[in-house]
């Protein structure tokens, strides 16, 4: 049985983000009208309820991020402003308040995504911004937030594009036994990439997932759980949602400066164009075993594999008529 909880978002322009904490019991909400939006699930009732609503930005804020519970309560917004700021909820008499306890500012374009690593890579923030290049930060003193290190950065595409087309954005491999990864959407070049470190501890371009039609709009690695293999969706202008799977290359494969590594064989598993118009949003759930993706059409459709291993679309919720479950 499907459960549809509907709330105002009470937001007074266009939502862009929603993303919820690491247990899925508070989420945030982030909009043109420059503000974020903190709710709590009230599981006695069965709602949501806002908590707070504070001016974040000069301009729109894009997307926002959560950091793993053990630093807190800690969260991370970007926008058209051409900043990150990186919010700690705090207690003042008894009083809930979320400060502002670091901004990073970069006045080569709008930041597009950002998004915290995996706990186990420490307390470390990837921004994606309109020109072209990915900047991972570090914060110094995990009990002070106030101070951050850009610890490396590395450009996505052929170069800067000034026309700023399309979308930049980015995901971390979570596998905690895997080498630290990430994808990340290239704009322009209509594809995502696998970048890793080289030898030289150098962010390299890798894997390519390509067969897209449009803009790049969102990717999203999904955790591993012990897999074997790799799950990657990407949510594509051309309105398809795609899924790749990455097994590792037992030939193996040089990267520059001729470091010889696993590579992974690329498998494009699933392309659904169901929602018959561009798609911002795909997310994966804690296990990795559904897919959620949201487009213009005003729907979320969910995914999962069925035991043949063929992905199908379980069920669909529209804001209008509620969930709609069926089998195919």
């Amino acid at each position: 049985m499907n459960q549809v909880t509907k709330f105002e978002g009470s937001h007074e322009d266009l939502i862009h983000d929603v993303a919820f904490n690491y247990y899925g019991n508070r989420l945030a909400t982030c909009s043109s009208d420059q503000k974020i939006k903190i709710w709590d699930y009230n599981e006695a009732e069965g709602v949501w309820e806002s908590n707070i609503s504070f001016k974040a930005h000069s301009c729109a804020v894009l997307k926002t991020s959560w950091a793993h519970p053990e630093y807190g309560q800690v969260l991370a917004s970007c926008s058209f402003d051409r900043s990150v700021i990186v919010w700690e909820e705090t207690y003042h008499d008894a009083v809930k308040k979320w400060t502002a306890v670091a901004t990073l500012r970069d006045d080569s374009g709008t930041v597009q995504d950002v998004e915290f690593a995996p706990n186990h890579l420490g307390l470390r923030l990837a921004i994606a911004a309109a020109d072209g290049l990915v900047r991972i930060y570090e914060a110094m003193d995990v009990t002070s937030l106030a101070h951050w290190t850009m610890i490396d950065s590395f450009p996505v595409g052929e170069g800067p594009s000034k026309d700023e087309e399309g979308n930049h954005c980015l995901s971390w491999c979570t596998a905690k036994f895997a080498a630290q990864m990430m994808v990340v959407g290239c704009a322009k070049d209509h594809v995502a990439k696998i970048f890793r470190q080289d030898h030289n501890s150098k962010w390299q371009a890798c894997e390519v997932l390509g067969g897209h039609g449009g803009v790049v709009h969102d990717v999203s690695w999904a955790p591993n759980m012990g897999r074997s293999y790799h799950l990657i969706a990407t949510a594509c202008k051309d309105g398809h949602v795609r899924i790749f799977k990455l097994t590792e290359d037992n030939q193996g494969g040089a990267l520059s400066g001729g470091w010889t590594r696993k590579m992974f064989n690329v498998t494009r598993i699933a392309d659904f164009p169901d929602h018959n118009a561009e798609v911002w949003r795909v997310e994966w759930n804690v296990t990795g075993t559904i897919l959620s993706s949201s487009g213009d059409d005003g729907k979320v459709r969910l995914w999962k594999a069925t035991y043949t291993g063929d992905w199908k679309c379980m069920s669909v919720v529209s804001a209008e008529d509620g969930a709609n479950a069926f089998q195919r």
